[in-house]
């Protein structure tokens, strides 16, 4: 047996990747209305309402590829994401409720012996690479947190 043949990727344009997207949403509503279709032996209204709706979300949809497939032809790309959340070394910070469990089960230890480790945290350094910030609580051991798990205070 030979060595598996190698698999050349391909990077797609966001605008492609787009578009794949709304090519299985046309997919799926063709599904929605062949399974409605199968239903129609009764000749209840909800039911051909149903699939009026299915017939214009079609449309719409081919009017959706048509735009789409104009911004690939132009070669659009979409502008970079600016950071919303700006953070600031020696800023206040705080852990989210929703990512608490997380460093929780990381800490454990650490917050028997000091309950607010996670509230009162002060930013010590922001990694640019990574987009993480390097937090602190007074003299303890600093640790990285992402930017979308804490909250300025």
């Amino acid at each position: 047996m030979g060595r598996p043949k190698k698999t050349h990727y391909k990077r797609s344009t966001p605008v492609v990747r787009l578009r794949r997207n709304v090519h299985k949403l046309d997919k799926n509503a063709e599904l929605v209305l062949n399974r409605l279709k199968s239903w129609q032996a009764s000749s209840d209204l909800d039911l051909v309402a149903a699939c009026e709706h299915v017939r214009d979300v079609q449309k719409l949809i081919v009017k959706l590829d048509t735009c789409v497939g104009k911004l690939e032809d132009k070669g659009f790309v979409p502008p970079k994401r600016s950071s919303a959340i700006v953070y600031e070394e020696g800023q206040p910070v705080s852990v989210l409720t929703k990512h608490r469990p997380k460093y929780e089960a990381a800490f454990e230890k650490v917050l028997k012996e000091d309950p607010h480790l996670l509230d009162d945290l002060v930013v010590v350094k922001i990694i640019a690479s990574t987009g993480e910030v390097v937090v602190q609580r007074g003299q303890r051991t600093p640790f990285i947190v992402r930017k979308s798990h804490i909250v300025k205070k």
